[in-house]
């Protein structure tokens, strides 16, 4: 804890935030020392960057020789003031030309374009590049002409903002900075920790009135509502630092390294962002489904949130890595690889995965459905990733590998609209014709009079002349929606149907053989 203290107290804790500074201020002089002056030959690409960034850097100013490279039709005053505006637009967007990269072919050609030109940040300027002309390298009429409309851009307030801000004690030089330089960045800060303050509050309000609705007034906590104002307003405050971080002039190793950070900031709290809106998305999604009544949702639901937050993260992830110059394609095209090997490897995981998604997709079942699969019949209690949970008559829990689910017929009793009883009655043969009669019309009215037999589609018919009885088919829909209330219908029904036989002295039959002998073997 005392090394804690001692390491976050002000002093130290002020060092640690100026010591990128003052070591990019090192590297800066240092490279600045090791590069000669070159020749004005204009002879490849690398020449006329070279000398454009060379004769404007604070030892070795030369505007007028760093307009040299600029090919237009302007007087050189006006190419003069256009090659230090190239400058600043370069520092100010934290571009750092490594003059190491830069091709010193003569005959250069671009391998999209197949013409001879060379763009040095083809993602961030394309509209700013050298060209070969007349058997030298500028840059060309159309970069010259796009420079005012870019350092507009870049500076929208001007470049020299905080110096007419600071006229008179801003001249001082400092630890490798002007003070007019450390008062912008105290300004910008005091600014930012203000704005900050204002915003987070002002949006949380505009949040909560632009999240209520009729059906669902308080589906936004307050707790969220603030979470998104301030990542809202943080990622407004890193743009307005986008923009104010330029008027700064820093050096172009500190911009560089201050711009590559407001963007991965910015990166950062968009993804923040992203993921409190996407809560509020499935906020409005548990609403909506616990009003329906398929029950599968609220099983889906959960997996959907994960899947979409893991989703966003992948995204901000790689957002991130591009900004600090890390090869993406190479990472995806290591992890594609390594993923088609961990799927070779395990097949039957792949396959349940897939099995879960095609029941998610399908749904052949819900939560709470009675099915059948194979030899094994129960009720549905949890679909996951792998398996299928169902619970047996005797309570017990049998796991069934999707995969398999996805292969095998699915019987679904727990979408049946009614249950059958299909009986087979048999009565004696000594029972009377009329007395038949008498019984298939009180098995008819047997069914009128129950609330749950379906008045329509019934079948009660003497259909059969058996070995040892008179068969009645009695087939009966059940309106019924579990197996709880079939079986206490079906009772209900047999027991009528035993009332009625016992009124009208009909008995029923049950397998029997007669023996008829025709002649009695006599005794001795």
């Amino acid at each position: 804890m005392r090394f804690l203290s001692d390491l976050f107290c002000r002093r130290n804790f002020l060092s640690l935030l100026l010591l990128p500074v003052f070591w990019l201020l090192l590297l800066s002089r240092l490279e600045a020392q090791s590069r000669e002056a070159p020749a004005i030959s204009l002879e490849s690409p690398y020449n006329t960057i070279y000398v454009h960034l060379y004769y404007l850097q604070t030892d070795s100013y030369e505007p007028a020789k760093a307009a040299q490279t600029l090919f237009a039709d302007l007087d050189s005053a006006t190419l003069v003031r256009r090659a230090i505006m190239l400058k600043q637009i370069y520092d100010g967007l934290g571009l750092y030309v490594d003059l190491d990269e830069i091709p010193r072919d003569s005959f250069y050609v671009d391998s999209l374009s197949r013409k001879a030109l060379y763009r040095p940040f083809p993602l961030e300027l394309p509209e700013i590049y050298v060209q070969r002309i007349s058997g030298k390298w500028y840059y060309g009429p159309e970069t010259v002409r796009a420079l005012p409309r870019l350092y507009e851009e870049v500076y929208p307030l001007g470049a020299d903002f905080f110096l007419r801000l600071f006229p008179r004690i801003g001249q001082k030089h400092f630890l490798g900075l002007f003070l007019w330089q450390y008062l912008g960045m105290l300004l910008i800060g005091l600014v930012l920790v203000f704005l900050h303050q204002f915003l987070s509050r002002l949006l949380s309000f505009g949040v909560r009135r632009l999240s209520r609705s009729r059906l669902y007034p308080d589906l936004v906590s307050p707790d969220l509502a603030f979470k998104i104002a301030r990542y809202l307003s943080l990622l407004l405050l890193m743009a307005l630092l986008k923009l104010l971080v330029p008027m700064l002039q820093l050096p172009i190793e500190i911009s560089a390294f201050v711009m590559t950070a407001v963007r991965i900031f910015m990166a950062v709290f968009l993804l923040m962002l992203g993921l409190r809106l996407w809560d509020v998305f499935v906020l409005f999604l548990t609403r909506k489904i616990r009003a329906t009544e398929n029950r599968m949702d609220d099983q889906l639901l959960p997996l959907f949130k994960k899947l979409g937050q893991i989703g966003l993260v992948v995204l901000g992830v790689i957002r991130i890595l591009q900004l600090m110059d890390v090869n993406v394609t190479a990472i995806i095209a290591g992890l594609s690889i390594g993923g088609l090997a961990l799927a070779l490897a395990a097949q039957d995981t792949v396959k349940n995965f897939i099995g879960s998604v095609m029941i998610f997709i399908d749904r052949p079942f819900q939560i709470g459905d009675w099915i059948e699969v194979g030899n094994q019949g129960g009720e549905v209690v949890e679909v996951g990733f792998r398996s299928t949970r169902i619970k047996l008559l005797d309570s017990s829990i049998v796991s069934i590998p999707n995969g398999n689910m996805a292969n095998l017929s699915v019987i679904n009793r727990g979408v049946r609209s009614y249950r059958l009883m299909n009986l087979t009655l048999g009565i004696t043969y000594g029972t009377p014709p009329d007395k038949i009669r008498d019984f298939l019309a009180g098995l008819k009215e047997i069914i009128a009079a129950h609330p749950a037999t379906h008045k329509e589609n019934y079948y009660v018919h003497l259909t059969a002349l058996a070995d040892s009885s008179l068969n009645i088919l009695f087939r009966v829909p059940l309106l019924v929606s579990d197996y709880a209330s079939e079986l206490c219908y079906k009772e209900e029904i047999l027991f009528s149907i035993l009332h009625l036989a016992e009124h009208l002295g009909v008995d029923f039959a049950f397998p029997s053989t007669s023996v008829y002998v025709e002649k009695l073997p006599q005794s001795d």
